[in-house]
C-alpha cells in the first residue's frame, strides 16, 4: 500500500506498507531507484547499512519490535526493518508493518502544520526514534538480570528455578541490541558526511545512541559474569555432594570391613563363641564411627 502522507512545494513523503514487487518497481522507475536497492528492501534478514547510488540515498536501519515474542533470540524475531530513500525532492519509507514511532513522527508533522520539514529532519527523526526503540528492551534485560542474579544467590528458596537456557537466551538478546546499535552508529557517521550544516541534528541522535551502546556492553559483560558465575556455583554445588558422600562413605568402609570378616564362612572365627562377641563388634563400630566424626568434625571436613 501506496500512501503520500506530506506533502509540500519542496519535497513529498510516501509511506509504503507490505509492498508488492511491482509496487516497489513502479517506484523504482518514477523516481530512478537502483534496483539493487528495491531488491534490499525485498529481503527481511538485511541488517543495518547506508549507501548512496547517484543522486539517491538509501538507508536500512532496525528498530526493536515491541511485539517481539518472549523467547526471540534474532534479529528477524528481535527487530523490525524500515528502508528510507530520500532525493532531492522526495522521502520514501518501506515497511512490512505499521510501526508506531513512525505514526508519531507523521503525527508531529501533521499537527505543525505551519513547519514545513525537511527530508533531512524527517530522516533524523525516524533514526532517532530507531535508536530510542531499544531502551525498553534494555531496561527490561536489566530487570531480568537482577532476577537471575537473585536466583542465582536464592536458589534454595521455593520458587526459584534457574537454567542456562535462561540465562543464555537473554545473552543472545543483549547480543542482538547491540549489534544493531553499533551499525546505526556507523550509518551516522556515514550520514555525517553528507553535510556539515545537518551535524547538530545528528548529534542528539549519536548522543543516545552511544548512551544506549553503553548500556547493552555493560549488560553483555554482566550476563557473561552471571554465567560464568553461575557454572562456578553449580559445580561447585557438585563438588559439595560429592564431598558428602566420600565422607559418608569413609564411615561405612571400616564398618563394613568388619562386617565383611565376620560374614566369612571359616569353620573357627574365635568370636564367633564369645557369649557377648556381637554386642563387643557392635561396640568396635560404634567407636569407630564416633571417632571419625570427632576427627573429622576438628579438621573441619563435616
Amino acid at each position: 500500500m501506496i500512501n503520500t502522507v506530506i506533502e509540500t512545494n519542496n519535497f513529498k513523503w510516501i509511506d509504503v506498507v507490505l509492498p508488492s514487487r511491482e509496487e516497489l518497481q513502479q517506484l523504482a522507475k518514477t523516481y530512478a531507484i537502483h534496483l539493487t536497492s528495491i531488491q534490499d528492501c525485498l529481503q527481511p534478514n538485511h541488517l543495518p547499512k547506508y549507501e548512496k547510488i547517484g543522486d539517491i540515498f538509501f538507508i536500512i536501519a532496525r528498530g526493536y519490535d515491541e511485539k517481539a515474542r518472549l523467547n526471540a533470540s534474532n534479529v528477524l524475531d528481535l527487530t523490525r526493518k524500515l528502508a528510507i530513500f530520500w532525493g532531492s525532492n522526495f522521502l520514501i519509507t518501506v515497511h512490512r508493518v505499521e510501526l508506531n514511532y513512525l505514526t508519531e513522527i507523521l503525527q508531529k508533522w501533521q499537527t505543525n502544520a505551519l513547519d514545513s520539514p525537511t527530508q533531512f529532519q524527517i530522516l533524523c527523526d525516524l533514526l532517532q526514534a530507531i535508536s530510542i526503540s531499544y531502551e525498553v528492551p534494555l531496561d527490561t534485560a536489566e530487570g531480568m538480570l537482577d532476577e537471575i542474579e537473585n536466583k542465582i544467590f536464592m536458589r534454595k528458596i521455593k520458587g526459584f528455578n534457574l537454567s542456562f537456557q535462561e540465562i543464555y537466551l537473554l545473552r543472545r538478546k543483549i547480543s542482538v541490541y547491540q549489534r544493531m546499535l553499533h551499525l546505526a552508529l556507523e550509518v551516522l557517521a556515514k550520514l555525517n558526511t553528507v553535510s556539515e550544516k545537518h551535524t547538530p541534528l545528528l548529534q542528539n541522535i549519536k548522543d543516545d545512541t552511544h548512551r544506549l551502546m553503553f548500556i547493552a556492553e555493560q549488560l553483555s559483560e554482566n550476563v557473561n559474569h552471571l554465567l560464568n558465575l553461575h557454572v562456578s556455583l553449580t559445580s561447585n554445588r557438585t563438588n559439595e555432594v560429592m564431598r558428602v558422600l566420600t565422607v559418608f562413605s569413609v564411615f561405612f568402609m571400616p564398618i563394613t570391613f568388619i562386617v565383611g570378616v565376620y560374614g566369612m564362612n571359616f569353620r573357627y572365627l574365635p568370636e564367633l563363641e564369645m557369649q557377648y562377641g556381637y554386642f563387643y563388634v557392635w561396640l568396635i563400630m560404634l567407636g569407630i564411627t564416633a571417632t571419625l566424626f570427632i576427627w573429622f568434625k576438628r579438621k573441619g571436613f563435616l
